[in-house]
């Protein structure tokens, strides 16, 4: 040890107290008195189309409001029964039914999320884990991967095809059994299967931690539209191409925290006078879709290029359908995703490149997708695994098990995992990470950085035409002060 670094003996000592042996009385605050559900129906009413048919392409609205509390939007959930129909017997896909999601505060714009079923199935899959997605995600609208919901064994299955995570055109007929349940007194005489997904999955709105003083700053409107059967549903009878579904039972569920008349008063002065006001930062994703990627034999550099004017970017991932079933009912194109050939993935905003030194290889680009969303070494991991991570789904016959490569090709591998692809590469541009406790406000410039521009430069050799789906996370701000409420950030 060098003669200037001395001795840990050296070193000063403090005394404590163990938790376990200290006296006092219990922490309590008086600053929140009560909490309550609440239940809510949408406006436009309860059920979108019936008996399995009419429930695409139609508007769901919900008003939420409170004239003294405040909202917790990690507590907000989407309830709906889906019943499918046809002779395709189809099941929905994973995710959500609704294409497009807004939400609205006082008439200005929180959320616009196109694709919005592909958002939600990349956060389950890289901020999600095996464990939720197999238990608590077969609630949420997440039974795809889940052979432990298969009840009957499927037709042709073997004891090599069985109880195995990922197999997905063995689990769905299960799925397609359980949506197409016909009524019961046990169920309310409602058919169909009862779904309901968080907030948090459909929008960052969901994951916001902060309390929102919703009597403050104005009524929330909730805005979805449903997407197509063929972009919903998915099916393995091969040949069938009659399916459609319908909605039911349809509400959003919220609890609204009621606090101190005194507390609720100061809010209200900061709200309405002069100085920082309010500000309650939360995530906003966007999903661009990106030229298309042509087939190639060869590894091939390809750009994507897509914009968002802000000053926050957080975090940036990629999937791929192809683009031949981008909407195709033998595809279950919301939550497929492609591994598409790729060996190396990079992001470029102005000069500066992420990583600096493009990741190359499934294992390097995993690692690097999973410190997008904390730290590579999350205990809870993802919902992929090498297998899904690699797989590239070839789909040309519907209810045609076969890919176009797995992570087991090379060494006489079989499709078992098609439809099953979970491949994500992601990049996270927050400066604080992992265990540290985060900052409120993150990320990097790209409004200042390269004129609003990010481009994601992708070197592969796709088997077939993909379409690739980006996904842009930044901050943005709800800000009450002056007695006004504005939406900050892009």
């Amino acid at each position: 040890m060098s003669f200037q670094n001395q001795s840990g003996d050296l070193m000063p000592f403090t005394e404590v107290v163990p938790a376990s042996a200290q006296f006092g009385a219990p922490e309590r605050s008086s600053i929140l008195t009560s909490r309550r559900r609440v239940r809510v129906t949408p406006q436009t009413g309860p059920a979108l189309g019936a008996a399995g048919v009419g429930g695409g392409s139609s508007q769901v609205q919900y008003l939420i409001a409170d004239q003294g509390g405040m909202i917790d939007l990690r507590s907000v959930c989407l309830n709906y029964t889906i019943q499918t129909s046809g002779a395709a017997l189809p099941c929905p896909d994973d995710g959500h039914p609704f294409s497009t999601v807004q939400i609205l505060l006082n008439g200005q714009l929180l959320e616009n999320i196109q694709n919005a079923p592909k958002l939600a199935n990349v956060e389950m899959t890289m901020g999600g884990s095996k464990g939720y997605y197999s238990t608590a995600g077969s609630f949420q609208g997440f039974e795809l991967l889940n052979d432990d919901l298969d009840t009957p064994i499927p037709a042709g299955a073997t004891a090599t095809t069985l109880n195995a995570y990922g197999y997905v055109f063995g689990n769905q007929a299960s799925i397609q059994a359980r949506s197409a349940r016909p009524a019961a007194a046990v169920f309310n005489n409602i058919a169909g299967e009862q779904r309901s997904i968080p907030l948090g999955l459909v929008c960052g709105l969901g994951r916001m931690a902060t309390y929102v003083p919703i009597s403050l700053v104005g009524e929330l409107a909730v805005i979805l539209q449903t997407g197509s059967a063929n972009e919903i549903l998915f099916s393995i009878t091969a040949g069938q191409t009659a399916a459609d579904y319908s909605l039911s039972n349809m509400s959003i569920e919220y609890d609204i925290v009621t606090p101190d008349a005194r507390y609720f008063s100061v809010l209200q002065r900061i709200a309405t006078e002069d100085g920082a006001g309010l500000v309650m930062p939360y995530e906003s994703s966007i999903v661009t879709t990106g030229a298309q990627i042509a087939l190639s034999t060869t590894l091939t550099e390809t750009s994507i290029i897509v914009s968002r004017a802000t000053n926050n970017l957080l975090r940036s991932n990629v999937v791929f359908i192809p683009t031949a079933q981008v909407s195709a009912l033998g595809y279950p194109s919301q939550s497929c995703f492609s591994h598409a050939g790729v060996f190396s993935a990079q992001w470029r905003i102005g000069s500066l490149v992420y990583p600096q030194t493009a990741c190359q290889g499934d294992a390097s680009l995993f690692n690097m997708s999973l410190a997008a969303y904390g730290s590579v070494q999350q205990e809870n991991g993802t919902t992929a695994n090498r297998v899904l991570w690699g797989n590239s789904t070839q789909n040309a016959t519907q209810g045609s098990a076969a890919v176009f490569e797995t992570a087991d090709l090379a060494t006489g591998g079989v499709a078992k995992f098609a439809g099953g692809d979970r491949f994500v590469p992601s990049y996270g541009f927050q400066t604080v990470k992992g265990g540290a406790e985060a900052l409120a406000v993150d990320g990097v410039s790209v409004s200042g950085a390269s004129g609003s521009q990010v481009i994601v430069s992708i070197i592969s050799a796709p088997g077939a035409a993909y379409t690739p789906f980006v996904v842009l996370t930044a901050l943005k701000f709800i800000v009450a002060k002056q007695g006004a409420v504005m939406v900050v950030g892009a």
